[in-house]
C-alpha cells in the first residue's frame, strides 16, 4: 500500500532509455548483401586489348623409353627425385620462340 509517483526524472529516464538500447550494432550494419550482383553476369569491357598472335598448342614429343624402374605416378616421380636431386630442373616453360623463361627446380 505505498503510493508510488510515477513521474520519473529526465535524467533517470534518459539512463533507462540508454541502457534499453542494444550494446552492438545489429549485423545487418556490418554486411553488405551483394547477392544481386553476384548473379548479374559481368560484360566484358569494349576497352580491353584484344589477344594477339596465334594460338599455342602441345608440342607431342618423342616417346620415352620404358623404364623398370619408373615411379608409377607423376606425383610419386616428383617426391623421389625431390629427395635425391632438390636443386634439378623439374619442369621449364619454352616461349614462341623456344626459349627457356622458367624452369621449376625439386627442391
Amino acid at each position: 500500500g505505498v503510493p508510488v509517483n510515477s513521474r520519473v526524472s529526465s535524467k533517470i529516464q534518459q539512463l533507462l532509455n540508454t541502457l534499453k538500447r542494444p550494446k552492438r550494432p545489429p549485423l545487418k550494419e556490418f554486411f553488405v548483401d551483394d547477392f544481386e550482383e553476384l548473379l548479374e553476369v559481368q560484360q566484358p569491357d569494349p576497352n580491353q586489348p584484344k589477344p594477339e598472335g596465334n594460338q599455342m598448342n602441345v608440342l607431342k614429343g618423342e616417346p620415352l623409353g620404358v623404364v623398370t624402374n619408373w615411379p608409377p605416378s607423376l606425383l610419386a616421380a616428383l617426391q623421389r627425385w625431390g629427395a635425391t636431386q632438390p636443386k634439378a630442373p623439374c619442369l621449364t616453360a619454352l616461349d614462341t620462340t623456344g626459349k627457356a623463361i622458367y624452369t621449376l627446380t625439386y627442391g
